[in-house]
């Protein structure tokens, strides 16, 4: 084994193999250390039931479409299948109404007049504005935060006649109530928006922002599961010489004596003495990028030391917040994909692999946003919810018996203050409670469904953090993305100590489209000068569109 890297990346959850890989490509020398037996903790698929069906056991939305990654890293020549449909999403509501989020204008059109043709007209002339500017938007993703972008961000109201003046105050349940009439209309917008990617929908300006961002969504179902994109992700960086090393637990991260630049001496990677490798340290000749939450850096490397030459970075893993976005998720086996009770409305929600469940009602809506925020989880069960049902469009993951899983996660409030703190997550009388909640949830916009529940488990906030130790509280996107710590607000990719750098806790938040793997392979590579590479040049959407076309259109 070698001991000495140009790269070392510390931690090998798919943003973290995405960073790598792109500076392998680059010519570096790059090492990623992971403690588990396994990459990507997040984007397990498994056969939770045994029954032969393979399920997303976190991770479960592709967000790849979006991301220039899946054509800079060519990860189609690396066992990645991304499976297209002709929409994003779908909402459904226990009232037989639902809406299929279609790429296409024209079907958007026709489903929207459907609910509301003043709305639909709405709608149609945003998106005839919007579309010239999509391309650049998308680049926000995909990019460090900086000044510029967040003026472009509380510009997106000029699309639907909102100054940057008013965004800042809006939160987006307020531009929403602006924008549209029909109840229907809004909530199929805030479903989208609440799914929490690009900031909390209740929160002033950044709210607003988030309901104008959710319209550029698209995803995509890898074929067999999530896993897939870990497994080619590890093929691309092996392939481009990289190095892969799990269990192999990080105890420490000696730093570079200051006044020296990593390029100079270098920082050193210390394994944990419990590690197999007989090279307990690493040396990372230019840099170390953390793939690990800022609670996880924080006890890598030196406080003092931190404080002391990068004061805000301290300040940020002190004081970071990571209990905003913490799923709970209900696995259910099913005999049978779901029988949605809207699928007379329009039968294709029953291959959107994506389904949101919106809230019954504007009011609904409302109430449960004030419940949420002061913590009320008991009081907000299945209010909300993210549906993977992606046996819909992936009828590899339908076994031959004819099961199929679905699953729910929803994101509760994880304090639990009223039934003793975060540790009653294990109380199961209360946890069943929740789950049971999902269940019944599921009956209202499935009727009959209980009668397909062949077996059903669940993973808590506190599950979720037991398999992924970097997800502190169980948090899926590497700590809170709203408030203090919304877009400029969460950790720089670039820290002041040369050579550290971070692939996690950064905007964008850590998702499967892996803008953040892809902003911190970015910062990399320019400070080390190997930026500027001819393969290096997809922009976002790019290969969505071609296989788009291609493929869906064509069919």
């Amino acid at each position: 084994m070698d001991d000495t890297y140009d790269v070392v990346v510390i931690g090998a959850g798919v943003n973290g193999l995405t960073c790598g890989a792109y500076l392998a490509r680059a010519g570096l020398s790059v090492a990623v250390v992971e403690r588990r037996n396994e990459c990507g903790a997040f984007a397990l698929t498994e056969d939770l039931f045994g029954a032969g069906n393979p399920t997303d056991t976190h991770a479960a939305v592709c967000f790849l479409p979006m991301s220039p990654v899946w054509g800079d890293l060519e990860l189609d020549h690396y066992g990645f299948d991304l499976l297209l449909g002709k929409s994003a999403a779908a909402t459904v509501w226990p009232d037989g109404k639902n809406y299929v989020y279609y790429y296409d204008l024209d079907l958007q059109r026709r489903e929207l007049e459907r609910l509301s043709p003043k709305d639909a007209r709405t709608t149609v002339a945003m998106r005839e504005k919007l579309l010239p500017d999509a391309a650049e938007l998308l680049w926000l993703f995909f990019r460090p935060p900086s000044p510029e972008g967040e003026e472009l961000f509380f510009d997106l109201g000029r699309y639907v006649g909102i100054s940057p003046a008013e965004m800042h105050q809006m939160n987006g349940l307020e531009l929403l109530e602006s924008i549209f009439d029909e109840e229907h209309v809004r909530l199929l917008w805030l479903a989208a928006a609440d799914i929490g990617l690009f900031g909390d929908v209740a929160m002033p300006g950044e709210g607003a922002v988030a309901v104008m961002l959710s319209s550029l969504l698209a995803t995509g179902t890898p074929r067999g599961g999530m896993h897939t994109l870990v497994h080619a992700l590890v093929r691309c960086l092996r392939a481009h010489g990289g190095k892969l090393l799990l269990n192999a637990p990080v105890a420490h991260v000696d730093l570079a004596p200051a006044g020296e630049g990593a390029m100079d001496a270098g920082h050193t990677v210390v394994l944990s003495e419990d590690c197999p490798y007989p090279a307990r340290e690493i040396r990372a000749k230019k840099a170390v990028v953390f793939n690990v939450s800022p609670p996880v850096v924080k006890s890598i490397l030196d406080g003092d030391e931190v404080k002391r030459r990068d004061p805000l970075l301290h300040q940020k893993m002190e004081g970071w917040s990571s209990e905003g976005h913490c799923a709970f998720i209900s696995h259910f086996l099913l005999q049978g994909l779901p029988q949605w009770g809207s699928r007379g409305w329009n039968p294709d929600v029953d291959i959107s692999p994506f389904v949101l469940r919106p809230y019954d009602s504007w009011s609904h809506a409302q109430e449960s946003q004030e419940r949420y925020h002061r913590g009320a989880t008991m009081e907000v069960l299945g209010d909300i919810a993210e549906i993977y049902n992606q046996s819909g469009q992936d009828r590899s993951r339908i076994s031959a018996s004819g099961c199929c899983t679905l699953s729910v996660e929803i994101e509760y409030p994880v304090a639990l203050e009223e039934h003793g703190g975060f540790g009653a997550w294990d109380d199961k009388a209360l946890i069943d409670q929740v789950h049971e909640a999902h269940a019944d949830m599921m009956e209202r916009l499935a009727p009959g469904f209980r009668k397909q529940v062949l077996d059903s488990l669940y993973f808590t906030p506190l599950d979720n953090w037991r398999r992924n130790a970097s997800a502190t509280f169980g948090h899926e996107i590497g700590g809170d993305n709203s408030g203090p710590q919304w877009y400029t607000g969460r950790v720089p990719p670039r820290s002041a100590i040369p050579g550290i750098y971070f692939s996690q806790g950064i905007w964008p938040a850590s998702l499967t489209h892996l803008g953040n793997g892809y902003v911190a392979a970015g910062v990399v590579a320019e400070d080390l000068g190997v930026r500027d590479q001819e393969w290096w040049r997809s922009a976002p959407m790019e290969r969505f569109l071609e296989r788009y076309v291609e493929h869906v259109r064509g069919s």
